[in-house]
């Protein structure tokens, strides 16, 4: 069916935004005319264009009588250009499907009674699984626009034994491969990844999101905390500018010696990096969705200061053992079980043998 097509083409032009827009939502966007796409388009970072605006920009023919396919309601009041609803209207298109109302106080239904009252038709209805797919896609803006702050979910991957590697040390790979494809979908959709210093070290890790191998450029940002300045020119990171800026924390008094320019410096307020303090540094950047990946001491410290809002666990059926083999959550824990966290809206995927487990907390 050609609604299917067109509903399943938008989204995926949403998901190329997403990680790179923030603080605006990701949005995609076709235009149809006689059965056939003539025009698409998708948000791209301020002050450029948004979705709607840049896919009638760019039709190469007369869109008049067409329909605007779009994942989230087109916005009624002017920012950095007219309003997406006066575009419309003026264009001549004759029909938006879109599932989904944004949220935002400025829009929240408004984008569509103005659109309906100068005699465009709105079709709501969409797909029931292609619509809780556009629902997952403004997860983050729509816990940014309920909280104001960025939604923090926290990745790991651990042994049926709750291990996230050997006593030695050895963690590659508890899971299958396409678990940690999964793991890449996650980070491309995510604003910014967290990460401490000693994962950068024994993974050099890029913190990148990659697909078929190839990097796509994501996310945004890429954040190592660092007490005591050890990151340097050896590691990876330090050097690849493939994807996002680098923000590279340091505590206090620690200053790096070299920065590379894709690289940013802050230096903490206090003696060692505060959780909450990187937690701001980002939303000051707009940041909506905010990925941890991390060994458990790291992790741990966000948890106690109930940072964490989202959890993605991977489980693998193996064991590991061993009484020093690090777990992935530690930190300074609770004393009393009615203080343990837990998660609802639980899903449960398969993936291969493993088993990915999601759950909110906020």
């Amino acid at each position: 069916m050609d609604e299917i097509k067109f509903q399943e083409r938008v989204i995926y032009l949403a998901k190329k935004s997403q990680g790179m827009v923030s603080p605006r939502p990701a949005v995609g966007a076709v235009i149809v005319k006689d059965g056939r796409i003539i025009s698409e388009g998708f948000t791209k970072p301020r002050p450029a264009l948004h979705a709607e605006a840049d896919a009638i920009n760019k039709a190469k023919e007369d869109i008049k009588g067409s329909t605007l396919y779009c994942t989230l309601e087109p916005h009624n009041f002017t920012t950095y250009d007219t309003p997406c609803t006066e575009k419309i209207i003026s264009s001549g298109i004759r029909k938006v499907s879109c599932p989904k109302i944004d949220i935002n106080p400025k829009v929240n239904g408004q984008g569509f009674k103005y659109l309906r009252n100068n005699g465009i038709i709105i079709d709501n209805d969409w797909a029931d699984e292609l619509a809780i797919e556009v629902d997952k896609l403004y997860e983050g803006y729509e816990f940014n626009q309920r909280y104001n702050r960025p939604r923090v979910s926290a990745k790991f991957a651990m042994t049926l034994d709750g291990k996230i590697s050997t006593k030695n040390g050895e963690s590659k790979w508890i899971t299958s491969d396409k678990s940690r494809s999964k793991v890449h979908e996650i980070r491309d959709s995510s604003d910014a990844i967290i990460s401490g210093i000693n994962t950068i070290i024994k993974d050099d890790a890029m913190l990148t999101a990659r697909k078929d191998k190839r990097p796509t450029g994501k996310p945004k940002y890429r954040v190592i905390l660092d007490n005591n300045s050890k990151l340097d020119e050896s590691y990876k990171i330090f050097k690849d500018e493939s994807a996002g800026e680098v923000i590279w924390f340091t505590s206090k008094n620690s200053s790096p010696r070299k920065i590379p320019k894709h690289v940013s410096h802050q230096n903490s307020k206090f003696d060692n990096i505060d959780p909450k303090e990187v937690i701001d540094h980002l939303s000051e950047k707009g940041c909506l969705d905010i990925l941890i990946e991390s060994g458990g001491t790291l992790l741990g410290s966000f948890f106690d200061q109930k940072l964490v809002d989202k959890v993605f666990a991977f489980i693998a059926p193996t064991i590991f053992g061993g009484l020093s083999a690090p777990s992935p959550v530690q930190g300074e824990g609770i004393n009393k079980i009615i203080d343990r966290i837990n998660l609802r809206n639980i899903s449960i995927e398969t993936i291969e043998e493993d088993i990915l487990i999601t759950g909110i907390i906020n």
